[in-house]
């Protein structure tokens, strides 16, 4: 079980935030995988609707996901209902120096 986020194609990169701690032995690239859609607050209705549990921290909304069928049947979802979607790294950018 993992929780992705969702946000808004188009929008700012998501900053690493308290509640996503980086890895303790961080020394690489580092991704956080998330849904880009075109229109969030449908994305977050369809997947309501369809029962899949969304948690909301700080301004974010995240759904969470028991494994990676589940990955596909989101995106066919969100598309399904005429939303563009894909799976993308959303993290900001960042370097360790």
């Amino acid at each position: 079980m993992a929780y992705y986020p969702i946000v808004q194609k188009n929008d700012r990169p998501v900053a690493i935030s308290g509640h996503r701690l980086l890895p303790t032995f961080y020394m690489e690239d580092f991704s956080v995988l998330g849904f880009r859609v075109n229109d969030r607050g449908h994305a977050i209705r369809v997947l309501d609707r369809h029962a899949f549990s969304l948690k909301r921290t700080g301004g974010s909304i995240e759904v969470d996901i028991a494994g990676a069928s589940q990955m596909h049947d989101v995106m066919q979802l969100l598309n399904g209902d005429g939303l563009e979607c894909e799976i993308a790294d959303i993290a900001e950018g960042m370097y360790q120096g």
